[in-house]
């Protein structure tokens, strides 16, 4: 459960952002296909990766991890 809900929220952030997967996997320095992967929950992701992420999306660790409202009830 916990690896759904960072994958959602990497992936709105990203395109709240407005970067493109591929564009942003790069930036990440992994493939389109690995990010794809964090963002669907399929993969899990190191806390070192997490704390990259957030730092090039300009936000804190926790709202990766944190649930959104609706999804929590």
């Amino acid at each position: 459960m916990e690896q759904i809900i960072i994958g959602r929220n990497i992936q709105r952030w990203r395109c709240f952002k407005g970067k493109k997967q591929e564009n942003f996997a790069k930036e990440v320095g992994i493939s389109r296909v690995m990010l794809s992967r964090y963002e669907n929950g399929r993969s899990k992701i190191s806390l070192q990766q997490l704390e990259h992420i957030a730092e090039l999306l300009g936000i804190k660790i926790e709202d990766l991890i944190t649930a959104f409202e609706k999804e929590s009830k």
